[in-house]
């Protein structure tokens, strides 16, 4: 039976998940994979405040470089977070001769190109499953289950918190402050949203996720993201109406041209699609591919639990194959498709303007779209208000988002519309 050596660095709330599964299901383990894992160290700054798990016999210690020095040592867990201590950390292990392990979804998305290669030039192996949806085995499935299935898109809800407040607003007309305060209330925001509704969280990511689906270099930098923290009540209500439910979704697709679109922006769900049910703080990420054509992974994409899961995953996945580490790598780049400029990308389209009510403001609006190729879909025009200014809504059929842009622009000018139009893509 093969033992192996683990050693954890950040004892935090999925650190704490971890040590957990390690210490009490470590014979389950064995029984199941013929491996004998067991935590040797747990190393953190603070190993004075009490944590959900308590720590049973590993040894704890608050310099990371003790379990660089111990030879018993295989696997390194980096639960630190963070692009900078813990970038230094992943190096010194890889340079050490140790595997590693972790949930860092920002390391992978900013960084990750050079650390694979020390982890490739060493001989190493680097796990990831936990970087993205949590307990689900999205990368996993890509990697393995799907390696010999050709990936044409991922549409995902992978962020859990930015779901959870959609929810609200769609089935209980919460405003977007109220349903965030709610989320944070319990727990599945946190005091600084930011990186959730602001959509970095999920573009963290997706650059991930089209990295190893389309086997090609995707800089962060290169993914647009937009968040939820714009999204009007009344753009919620009105999705209703066209059918459709809104989501801030992850999209990742290879276009016939030879190029990537990799993005993140609130979306509107038509009601039929699998994506359209993923309610409250649940993810799930619907992939299309040549073969299998489309299917559905779904889950807790964030938790102490969860997350645990997906790391003792890789930890076994590492530590049978310890000798042959180029079997655990995921992140195999042999492609090298240029990301589309959002300018470029296709998509079909909600619009709302708040317009003056009086003859001809469709008309004219009809005109511009014309002169910019977007044909109309269908087209909502409310009841005249107090202040003689209506919601004008519609959808468009599909068209080159600079068109768009382009067009709102020249109407934002038109003496009888009151303000900017909103624009929301649909799936």
């Amino acid at each position: 039976m093969s033992r192996i050596g683990v050693a954890l660095v950040g004892y935090g709330t999925i650190g704490s998940g971890v040590i957990e599964i390690l210490q009490n299901e470590q014979e389950l383990i064995r029984k199941r994979t013929g491996l004998d894992i067991e935590l040797l160290y747990v190393a953190d700054k603070d190993l004075t405040t009490p944590r959900r798990v308590a720590v049973k016999s590993a040894k704890m210690v608050s310099d990371y470089r003790e379990v660089l020095k111990d030879p018993d040592v295989n696997i390194v867990i980096e639960l630190v977070g963070g692009v900078g201590f813990a970038n230094t950390l992943v190096e010194d292990c890889l340079k050490s001769g140790k595997n590693v392990v972790t949930a860092n979804k920002a390391l992978l998305a900013e960084k990750g190109a050079p650390l694979f290669r020390l982890a490739k030039e060493n001989g190493l192996a680097i796990g990831f499953e936990a970087s993205v949806c949590g307990g689900i085995p999205i990368i996993r499935i890509i990697t393995d289950a799907l390696a010999g299935d050709r990936i044409h898109s991922i549409h995902g809800i992978v962020n859990g918190t930015t779901n959870y407040i959609l929810t609200k607003m769609y089935e209980e007309n919460l405003d977007f402050d109220t349903a965030l305060k709610q989320a944070q209330k319990l727990g599945f925001a946190e005091a600084d949203p930011t990186l959730d509704i602001g959509g970095g969280d999920a573009a963290h990511k997706i650059t991930i996720l089209a990295g190893i689906a389309f086997n090609t270099a995707v800089g962060y930098a290169q993914v647009s993201a937009e968040g939820i923290t714009g999204i009007d009540l009344a753009d919620v209500k009105n999705a209703r109406e066209f059918g459709y439910v809104l989501k801030l979704l992850a999209i990742a697709k290879c276009d016939p041209d030879g190029t990537v679109e990799v993005r993140v922006s609130p979306t509107l769900v038509p009601l039929d699609n699998q994506l359209a049910n993923v309610r409250n703080e649940f993810n799930a990420v619907l992939i299309n591919s040549e073969y299998l054509t489309n299917s559905m992974y779904f889950g807790r994409g964030a938790g102490s639990r969860p997350t645990a899961s997906a790391v003792v995953a890789d930890i076994v996945d590492i530590a049978k194959f310890k000798d042959a580490a180029h079997r655990t790598s995921k992140f195999i780049q042999f492609n090298e498709f240029p990301v589309k400029s959002m300018g470029e990308i296709e998509s079909r389209y909600y619009v709302r303007f708040n317009v003056f009510d009086q003859p001809g403001v469709l008309s004219k609006i009809s005109g511009i779209f014309g002169k910019y190729n977007i044909s109309i879909a269908s087209v909502i025009q409310e009841e005249r208000s107090e202040n003689d200014y209506v919601p004008l809504l519609m959808t468009t059929h599909s068209a080159k988002e600079k068109n768009m842009i382009a067009a709102l622009d020249e109407i934002q000018k038109l003496d009888f519309c009151r303000q900017r139009g909103v624009l929301i893509r649909i799936i």
